[in-house]
């Protein structure tokens, strides 16, 4: 079903526990490094982004230019916006949502992930948390904002990068996942959150990102199987 899966996170500390679990073999192109290793058989490239939905959207554009990634899976830290959540659960995007587009002439933009691809992952990952993504270039850091973003769109966490990334991929004809670990919940400054819990979240995340992408590298051998 994929040829070629690129994943990506916005920071070289987000994407470094994902390096550990494997050898992956380095690749500069333009003073940017992109790791690479096979899943399945199947070619994988990693790389950072840098924060924000520019750096996002062009490094997507770029993974499937040049690499020709046909899947795209961002994953990374998050924000809560669902009271129900605790640090360290695992939020797969079912859409996201650019919530600091203002226009006079356009709706703020909604995209849903690949419904097929979300469907195959539930069941085989029962611990994710499956809802909205809220993404902005700013934190949801009040809880005013964080209300507000969970009552209007039932998003269940914030980021940075999420929309950008799947809009772009949408627009290449790439189905694209966003991957995310709580890592603040409102409890406390964001900032002394974040400081508190990344360093156990993001493993985790990195270790669920690679067991997805082993999976959906499998996806076309066990969809041939009786």
């Amino acid at each position: 079903m994929f040829s070629n899966i690129a994943l990506i996170t916005a920071l070289r500390h987000e994407l470094q526990p994902l390096l550990a679990l494997g050898n992956w073999r380095l690749e500069k192109i333009a003073g940017r490094n992109f790791y690479r290793r096979s899943f399945a058989g199947k070619e994988v490239v990693a790389t950072t982004s840098g924060l924000g939905k520019v750096m996002a959207a062009a490094t997507t554009q770029m993974l499937i230019d040049r690499f020709q990634a046909d899947l795209i899976l961002n994953f990374g830290s998050c924000g809560s916006l669902d009271p129900k959540l605790s640090v360290g659960d695992l939020v797969l995007a079912s859409r996201v949502i650019e919530y600091d587009f203002t226009s006079q002439h356009k709706a703020v933009p909604i995209t849903d992930c690949d419904a097929s691809l979300l469907s195959e992952l539930t069941r085989r990952f029962s611990d994710f948390k499956v809802g909205p993504l809220a993404s902005a270039d700013r934190n949801a850091d009040t809880v005013e904002i964080r209300e507000e973003l969970f009552n209007r769109y039932q998003a269940l966490a914030a980021d940075w990068e999420g929309a950008s990334i799947v809009r772009v991929a949408r627009r290449m004809g790439v189905p694209a996942l966003v991957l995310r670990g709580v890592t603040d919940i409102g409890d406390d400054d964001l900032t002394t959150e974040y400081e508190n819990h990344y360093k156990t979240v993001l493993p985790q995340v990195a270790k669920a990102a690679e067991k997805m992408a082993i999976f959906l590298a499998e996806m076309e051998e066990m969809c041939a199987q009786p």
